[in-house]
């Protein structure tokens, strides 16, 4: 059996920045200490990464509904130093790369799913779909911020090309504007397991 872990958006603005969520610096410190504990049980570890340009229409200044955050290349962009640290240590440990996909690089366009942009989201897609062909069991652990928001989404664009039996949500290391609620619903009644 193959494991994979996809993070989604574990980024310095959604942590302690401009669009912090409340809880998330506490899981992702978790989950930073996971990695370094548990990570060699995967044989891949995926992030995903909002990246925006600074006239993004997401942006309050631009019409959206959020303020500016994870502009390329700010510090409010890049994944905190700790969690660095532990997927280095993945990377050394197992000799597998980490890989990240960047979504939301277009201005005009709001992607709260990796598996809305063209580019990335195909080559993560791409990148699933080889590990699937090669073997018959893959596990997903899925998690990040903000799981209300974009690891939901990011969960029902994944449903959508490999179904629910190969899916589980890792909820401790999950941060949601909401407190989780909206995100526990809908693996609820979708019968995902977490």
């Amino acid at each position: 059996m193959k494991k994979i872990l996809l993070i989604v958006d574990p980024q310095n603005d959604f942590i302690t920045g401009s669009l912090a969520v409340e809880g998330a610096k506490e899981r992702m410190m978790k989950l930073a200490e996971y990695i370094k504990n548990l990570g060699h049980k995967y044989d891949a570890i995926c992030i995903t990464m909002d990246t925006h340009p600074e006239d993004h229409c997401s942006f309050k200044e631009n019409g959206g509904i959020w303020p500016a955050h994870c502009v390329t290349y700010t510090a409010g962009w890049n994944l905190p130093e700790y969690l660095e640290h532990s997927l280095m240590h993945y990377s050394n440990e197992s000799g597998k790369l980490v890989t990240c996909y960047h979504k939301g690089t277009n201005s005009h366009t709001e992607e709260y799913s990796i598996f809305a942009n063209t580019e990335d989201g195909l080559k993560l897609r791409n990148q699933i779909r080889d590990i699937f062909k090669e073997h018959e069991s893959v596990d997903i652990d899925v998690c990040g911020i903000a799981g209300d928001y974009c690891v939901l989404e990011t969960l029902k664009g994944l449903r959508k090309f490999i179904g629910d039996d190969y899916i589980t949500v890792l909820t401790d290391y999950t941060a949601s504007i909401d407190g989780g609620e909206k995100l526990i619903n809908y693996l609820n009644e979708n019968e995902i397991s977490y």
